[in-house]
């Protein structure tokens, strides 16, 4: 058996920067759990998504664990994808594509630039929870391996906050505090971190690109140092903490963020969002996608 494979780069403004998703074309063809495991095992990358164009639902994704949920990037990769191969639906000067997520509906929006598809976004509607119980300053500082002003003169405050997965977002006065940043684990442990959250989004306003309004870096336990994972699943709640700010007013918000290093992949992540009192935030997600190659992929 012979299956087609594109590799795409996600959140990427130009070739080789973002995060690479490899995308697999199932037409005509069945795999089983097994055989997609095993698929996304053999590429290595952060997850696999798998379009199945005679399959009710079209899409999913898959790591070499199995089954995951719809993140930003696969949510990117595989609308771009259904634009290509015409399972998106016309609507003018772009297109539509709808994705399941258990028992919801996810949809995005593709521009059609003359035939090819262009900036991909989604929407979504969060219904946060909020927990401003989180560690003390000073000694959070001390797990991240940071100078303790470098969190307490930020106008943010830390919180954590959940929308898909619990995460302690913390606030950082410059992106070169973040990029220094990493978990002493130890104290993290010392601490109880994992009673708060499993993962950490560090940010600070700024760029590393010069083109974002903040910079953002994704910690958890498992990550080793200078490690600059993808950062679009926490991109809800980062949007739900922004919304959250006393500051915030009413009305529609828009901003940019950035991540990576200035020797690693960066990526560039667009997003606004809905304030309106007493009411669920409404935000919507997106960026570029670039093709970077395709292939078969021989599979007995």
């Amino acid at each position: 058996m012979t299956l087609e494979y594109v590799l795409l780069d996600v959140f990427a403004d130009k070739p080789f920067q973002g995060t690479q998703i490899p995308v697999v074309n199932l037409a005509g063809r069945t795999l089983d759990e097994a055989a997609k495991k095993a698929v996304a095992s053999e590429f290595q990358q952060t997850e696999t998504v798998f379009i199945e164009p005679e399959n009710p639902v079209p899409a999913c994704v898959f790591t070499d664990r199995g089954p995951q949920r719809f993140g930003a990037h696969t949510i990117l990769a595989a609308s771009f994808m259904a634009f290509e191969l015409g399972l998106s639906k016309t609507e003018g000067s772009f297109a539509s594509f709808l994705l399941q997520q258990e028992s919801g509906l996810i949809e995005s929006f593709i521009d059609d630039n003359n035939g090819m598809p262009g900036n991909i976004q989604f929407a979504r509607e969060l219904s946060p929870t909020l927990d401003r119980y989180t560690p003390d300053v000073t000694r959070l500082a001390a797990a991240l391996n940071t100078d303790e002003k470098h969190i307490s003169f930020s106008k943010y405050k830390p919180l954590v906050v959940s929308v898909d997965t619990p995460t302690l977002i913390v606030p950082f006065t410059r992106p070169e505090h973040v990029l220094a940043a990493n978990l002493n684990h130890d104290l993290w442990n010392a601490m109880l971190g994992e009673m708060y959250t499993s993962e950490l989004f560090l940010f600070a306003p700024g760029s590393i690109t010069g083109t974002t309004e903040f910079h953002g870096r994704l910690l958890n336990p498992n990550l080793a140092k200078a490690v600059f994972p993808p950062i679009g699943n926490v991109m809800p709640e980062f949007v739900a903490y922004l919304a959250e700010q006393q500051e915030t007013a009413s009305g529609t918000h828009i901003f940019s963020v950035d991540r990576g290093s200035p020797d690693t992949r960066k990526s560039i992540l667009h997003a606004e969002f809905d304030k309106k009192l007493g009411r669920e935030v409404r935000c919507r997600i997106g960026g570029n996608v670039i093709k970077m190659g395709e292939g078969t992929l021989f599979y007995a």
